[in-house]
């Protein structure tokens, strides 16, 4: 048979039309197995020994065509079809159609899988993700419950070293108490993890006996292990000889002053959830002094005393220079006793940030200890919070989103990732965070109310706020609260309510606008006798007020946002040329190049001071500039606030609401 005859028996025999219907349909099936089985957790040997299989079947379908015909008396040999009557010219045609069919499909499938698929974790760093979960205390004394989450944040520590784990940090770790039963799926759900470590921890006096063990959340299947290098090697994590000798080297050999630095560690890496957040550094610090008498090269010890100082001034708690001089020392005495330390340049960064406020060398600080630092989350926040600053807002991102995914509970990493969006107005990112961390758990009544703040200041809805405050009456963390409360009185008219709020709250200052500036409650009192109309009361209230502010200066000079605060106070009292002095001073001395999260607040004030001293059009244009870079400038607070009550009818005030409100 010449090769002219063979080609055309081969068109004669439909082996074309088979080996075109095959390849279509082979490839449409082969598009559904790579797009469905996946979601079955199906292994992927097994993907591709069919993917194989259907690539063999083919040589297989063209012999079949060869020797084989389909008619209507069913599957004959060629040579009898050959005898056979002529079968219609549209059964000639199905080939077309099933290669047009299987086409089709294939496209759709591809479609399917591009636009549905849930987007994956890099796989290396998925199998290399690992939570420690507080180990069980089994101890007769039961005061030895901080040696065993000493032993668990030990580990975690070591662990979090090693740049090629991603380490969860212990604030959302320690959520899952020991002692209890705990799904383990569920909690390597949560947080994102492929392994979790689990244990028990049994002391008796200076003998020591630890159990852990180390489990796959993925399919609950338990590996025994023995602490940090056994866990390393277990998920064949790159470990570098410095990372090595750091995870070797004991913190201290005294178990005594490691007991008291495990019990002020834990309170400065809660402050944020202290009834009294001075007591309680206050109480941390007396342990790490003693922890520290008893061994002087404690380097860790040194750096939570320098952080515990530096949070004191910071939020105003103690803004002495005697407690920056604590700080100072703490944290030089680390530097010279590890001068390579990761943790000890970190506490540097934070002490520069918080107490010198030199962010150029925070950052230099943080650039020296981000390689010993890979997983900890504190170093996100800070950089984090040190970029927003610098006008930075990806860069600050993308840090923030860090810690989260570090510790998707801890507090200071979602509510700062959240009020970065909100910061920029992008209020449905507020909202996912939050939605995002009570999926992980975290299913608290203050989580709540930020959630419900965001959607309140995106669009003025005060429903959802409204609901979270009435099923939690007694919720007022660091007074952040009972502001709400007021405001909401205040619009609804209720002013008796108002008064009563203010009243039942034993605290005397209040968070308002953010987390870092704390407002007398006198403050509060003047804006609600004003909006009811009692000018002596509103009157008394101010000078209180003023008095305070005035005292702040006395201690902690030249503060930018109390100077600003101060004299919005004059303005309301009525000395005009005094605030406006005041404010402008407030603006010189933390200028938005300089730093533009405390610059916008700064320069909010001076809009407010233009506000009540008839100076509308400043006012009104200063507020145009504010809404034209991040601030807490949004559309609730200018539309229903009080303090912006002497603008509301100001045809440019207007518009600025209209350009902030929702869009239909």
């Amino acid at each position: 048979m010449n090769s002219d005859r063979f080609f055309a028996e081969l068109k004669r025999r439909n082996v074309y039309k088979v080996a075109v219907a095959y390849i279509v349909a082979g490839w449409a099936l082969a598009q559904g197995i790579a797009q469905v089985l996946p979601v079955f957790d199906t292994p992927n040997w097994l993907i591709r020994l069919l993917v194989v299989l259907i690539i063999l079947g083919l040589p297989i379908a063209l012999a079949m065509a060869w020797a084989f015909e389909s008619t209507p008396q069913g599957i004959k040999r060629t040579e009898e079809a050959d005898a056979m009557p002529a079968q219609a010219a549209g059964a000639k045609r199905a080939w077309i159609y099933v290669a047009i069919v299987g086409g089709l499909l294939s496209i759709g499938l591809f479609f399917v899988g591009r636009y549905t698929a849930v987007p994956k974790q890099n796989a290396g760093s998925s199998a290399k993700s690992i939570a420690v979960l507080p180990f069980e205390n089994l101890s007769a004394d039961k005061q030895n419950i901080y040696f065993a989450d000493g032993v668990q944040d030990q580990i975690l520590t070591n662990l979090a070293k090693v740049s090629d784990l991603k380490v969860i940090s212990h604030t959302s770790a320690r959520q899952y108490k020991s002692g209890i039963q705990r799904n383990l799926r569920e909690i390597g759900h949560q947080l994102g993890v492929a392994y979790i470590v689990e244990g028990s921890v049994q002391r008796a006096g200076d003998r020591l006996r630890i159990n852990a063990q180390l489990i796959d959340a993925r399919t609950d299947t338990h590996i025994w292990a023995e602490l940090a290098e056994s866990i390393v090697a277990q998920l064949k994590a790159k470990l570098s000889p410095k990372q090595k000798a750091e995870i070797e080297e004991r913190p201290t050999q005294d178990l005594v002053a490691f007991d008291l630095y495990l019990q002020a560690k834990q309170i400065v890496d809660s402050y944020l959830i202290a009834e009294d957040v001075r007591a309680a550094l206050l109480k941390a610090l007396q342990s790490l002094d003693e922890a520290i008498k008893r061994d002087e090269k404690f380097v860790a010890a040194y750096c939570y005393a320098a952080r515990a100082n530096d949070l004191l001034y910071f939020f105003d708690l103690d803004p002495t220079q005697d407690r920056i001089l604590l700080a100072e020392t703490a944290v030089n005495a680390a530097l010279r006793l590890r001068p390579d330390s990761a943790e000890a340049h970190f506490a540097m960064a934070d002490f520069l940030f918080r107490c010198r406020r030199d962010y150029d060398r925070a950052l230099e600080e943080l650039a020296v200890a981000r390689p010993g630092l890979p997983n900890s989350t504190p170093f996100f926040i800070l950089s984090g919070y040190i970029t927003r600053r610098r006008n930075h807002w990806p860069e600050a991102e993308q840090d923030f989103s860090t810690a989260v995914a570090l510790d998707p509970r801890n507090p200071n990493a979602y509510n700062l990732l959240a009020d970065t969006y909100v910061l920029q107005r992008r209020f449905s990112g507020a909202v996912q965070t939050y939605d995002r961390v009570i999926d992980a758990g975290e299913q608290t009544p203050l989580v709540q109310f930020r959630r419900a703040s965001a959607i309140f200041s995106g669009n003025g809805d005060s429903k959802p706020l409204r609901e979270v405050l009435a099923k939690s009456p007694d919720m007022d963390m660091a007074g952040g609260q009972t502001p709400a409360r007021m405001l909401f009185a205040l619009l609804d008219g209720n002013y008796a309510e108002a008064e009563r709020v203010l009243a039942a709250s034993p605290l005397t200052d209040f968070q308002d606008i953010d987390f870092s500036f704390y407002y007398p409650k006198a403050w509060f009192e003047a804006i609600v006798a004003q909006e009811r109309g009692d000018s002596a009361q509103a009157l008394n209230a101010l000078r209180s007020t003023r008095a305070i502010l005035a005292q702040r200066l006395i201690i902690k000079p030249e503060h930018a946002r109390t100077i600003a605060v101060l004299a919005q106070v004059d303005a309301k009292l009525g000395q005009k040329e005094l605030a406006v002095q005041e404010a402008k001073h407030a603006i010189d001395l933390m200028p938005i190049s300089k730093d533009i999260y405390d610059g916008a607040l700064v320069l909010e004030g001076l809009a407010q001071v233009y506000t009540w001293s008839d100076e509308h059009d400043r006012a009104t244009d200063i507020l145009q500039k504010l809404v034209a870079m991040p601030s807490y400038i949004n559309y609730a607070r200018l539309k229903f606030h009080p303090l912006w009550k002497p603008l509301r009818g100001n045809p440019h005030f207007e518009q600025i609401i209209a350009s902030l409100g929702p869009k239909s």
